[in-house]
Order: C-alpha cells, then structure tokens, then sequence
C-alpha cells in the first residue's frame, strides 16, 4: 500500500512540475488604461494567484521601450497590475526564477520569461521578442538578442481557444493569420545552450519564454461562451 501511495505522490509531483513548466506570462492591455499581466494558461483560463503559483513571479520589470525606466507594478488577487499609461506597447521581463534540475535535458535550466503586449513598435525592446515588420502587422521577426532566429515554432492562441502552430523561415519571419476578431497570444520557447550562473547557482542552460499578446478589431466576430 505505501509504494501505491509513493508511486501517486511522486506521480503527482510531476504532473504539477510539468504544468507549472507549461506557463507562461502574458500581458493585456486594452485601450490606455493599466496593463494586467496573468501566469498561467491563457488557452485552458489557468490565472494563478497570489499565495499560490502566482508568487514564483518574485521580480518581475515593467516597462514600455526603455528597460531602465521601469513602470510601477501592483499585485492583485490573480494578476499583477502594471501602470501604464497611454497605447504604447507595454514589455515585462522576469529572470529572477531559480535555477532547476532538468531530467529531460540533463542538468540544470533557468527559465527566462519575456511578455509584451501589443504591435506599435518595430524595434526590439526585450532580449527575446516578436517584432511587427509594420505598426499593427501580421509579419514579425523572431529576434533574440537583436539577431533574427530561424526555423523556431510559433504558436498562436485565437479567440475561441483555437491553437496554431507556424515556424519562423531563414530569415526569422513568420506571418500569422488572425482570422477571429478579438484577443491573440503568441507564445515562442527557445532553449539557449549557454551556461552561466544565476544567484550563486551554476546552470547549463537558458529556457526563454516569450509571448506577444494582442486585438484585432476587424474579423470574424466571436462571443466567448
């Protein structure tokens, strides 16, 4: 009966690993007003709270183009509430995640999640980051560290929880067809084979998580159910 029970706890233990493993940051910025930022599962509705998942998130940097002028930050029951003000696109980065063991790679990875909202700039403003060929357009480059990554998948979360996936072709660019009118979330992992050390800890390698959320006003229309 305890190997029964051991064999469930460890099961158990896994599961919650690989679901936490399988989250992402994601901002929505709707208008001018504050920008939320969810941890969770935006396809499946997974908002983590505060006093649980949610408070992994421990330093998380706002801002909208320059990193150094970082936005006041709130945290709410589900979301961490972000002070912006106007429609610029709005960045938040979060590397302050510990460093974990990694079975499946062999190991150590720290994940690195990067989260913007919105399709105004054209310029790279985070480390890893889709950026609009043209304001409020349908072709990015997939750009990581200001150099253009190819052959990547890119997956695209629609309206009614539809779920496709692209690749970025030689030159990094991706075209994504938004057919639904209403919300998009991006999301693109890279893993980077570069060791380093973060809090007095080694790991082997860096896990970025990158996501780009953003309206389209004008397509098929859907009512979330």
């Amino acid at each position: 009966m305890w190997k029964q029970r051991l064999s469930t706890a460890v099961l158990t233990l896994v599961c919650l690993a690989g679901a936490a493993q399988a989250h992402f940051i994601w901002i929505e910025h709707d208008g001018d007003g504050v920008a939320r930022a969810y941890f969770g599962e935006w396809a499946e509705d997974v908002r983590e709270k505060t006093g649980g998942a949610l408070d992994r998130i421990k330093s998380p940097r706002a801002f909208t183009t320059d990193r150094s002028k970082t936005l006041p930050i709130e945290r709410r029951a589900d979301y961490i509430e972000i002070k912006a003000t106007g429609a610029n696109d709005v960045r938040l980065v979060e590397d302050g995640l510990a460093v974990r063991e990694d079975a499946r790679a062999g190991g150590k990875t720290k994940t690195v999640f990067h989260a913007k909202s919105g399709r105004q700039d054209t310029q790279a403003g985070l480390d890893f980051e889709l950026i609009p060929t043209a304001v409020n357009g349908a072709t990015f480059t997939l750009m990581l560290r200001g150099q253009p990554l190819a052959k990547t998948e890119v997956k695209v979360f629609g309206p009614p929880k539809w779920e496709r996936s692209w690749r970025t072709d030689a030159q990094g660019r991706v075209t994504l067809q938004t057919p639904w009118a209403g919300r998009y979330v991006v999301e693109v992992v890279h893993v980077e084979e570069k060791p380093g050390e973060s809090a007095g800890e080694p790991y082997n390698r860096l896990r970025h998580v990158s996501t780009l959320s953003f309206v389209v006003t004008e397509g098929i229309a859907w009512t979330a159910p």
